[in-house]
């Protein structure tokens, strides 16, 4: 049972920690922005990846610093007196209890964090539906909460982010095409005329630079 429980740990661990973290936004607005300047496969997905995880270590060392100040801050574990006991034995609600107070304050910051940026409107729909599922009232600050309802309003930022950026590249597209049309060029591939087009305006406008510090500044 316990080696069960951490395989499952090891597994799901990675996955809540990128939902409760930037990396939602900042991986999906990335990726967005790949489609929307239309270069097929640039830049790689792995290089897309890479980026993301950058500046999401970049936005998160801060809540890091805290959690790891919270944890220096609790109790330390005392070593228990004796010849060594199963885990059962060892376990005892006396011993285990500087761990959970670590882990509690530890989750103080990322809660804070998730409170920072979770949407009012999210943290209401699903503190009403964990009401409903546990019979008894779920306060909108809960961490059981809180991670569903920042990860939704992160995509929502998201989508709405890539609206912006997908539209001047769109009105890009739709000139480039109605040019080649009015001229009689009906044969030359629109995509492949606007693509160094849009290179040329994404790279004069310092665009990934101006993307990466968008993002950053999105959490302070």
């Amino acid at each position: 049972m316990n080696t069960a429980i951490t395989v499952a740990l090891v597994a799901l661990g990675p996955v809540v920690l990128v939902m409760i973290t930037s990396f939602v936004k900042v991986s999906v607005v990335l990726a967005l922005t790949r489609n929307a300047i239309g270069a097929q496969e640039v830049p790689p997905p792995l290089v897309v990846t890479g980026l993301s995880v950058l500046l999401t270590i970049f936005i998160m060392t801060p809540v890091a610093q805290q959690a790891y100040a919270a944890i220096e801050a609790a109790p330390p574990v005392t070593a228990m007196a004796g010849p060594p006991r199963n885990l059962a034995e060892q376990l005892t609600p006396d011993d285990a209890r500087p761990a959970f107070e670590a882990a509690a304050r530890a989750a103080g910051p990322v809660r804070a964090f998730l409170l920072r940026h979770a949407h009012a409107a999210d943290r209401a729909t699903f503190a009403g539906l964990a009401s409903k599922l546990a019979g008894a009232p779920v306060a909108d600050d809960d961490l059981l909460v809180l991670a569903p309802a920042f990860a939704t309003s992160e995509l929502t930022e998201a989508f709405a982010i890539g609206f912006l950026l997908l539209l001047p590249f769109l009105v890009l597209d739709l000139v480039v095409g109605l040019s080649l049309t009015s001229l009689g060029l009906t044969q030359v591939s629109a995509p492949t005329i606007a693509l160094p087009l849009k290179l040329l305006l994404f790279v004069a406008i310092d665009g990934w630079r101006l993307l990466a510090e968008g993002l950053i500044k999105g959490y302070l």
